[in-house]
């Protein structure tokens, strides 16, 4: 949150590895992330909450 909050950004897509230890090492975040197709994995309405967020 305190990233997104420096960034000045109401959403981020943070991208992750995790080694052979089960280590957690960040990448990067991206303001606009793909996440279509997790939204139809889940079957969770990604898209409309987004929507509704940005409508207010």
């Amino acid at each position: 949150m305190e990233l997104l909050k420096d960034f000045r950004l109401n959403y981020g897509a943070f991208d992750f590895i995790v080694d052979e230890n089960d280590e957690w090492c960040f990448l990067e975040v991206n303001p606009n992330g793909q996440w279509l197709w997790l939204e139809h994995e889940l079957q969770m309405p990604i898209s409309e909450k987004i929507v509704g967020y940005l409508v207010g």
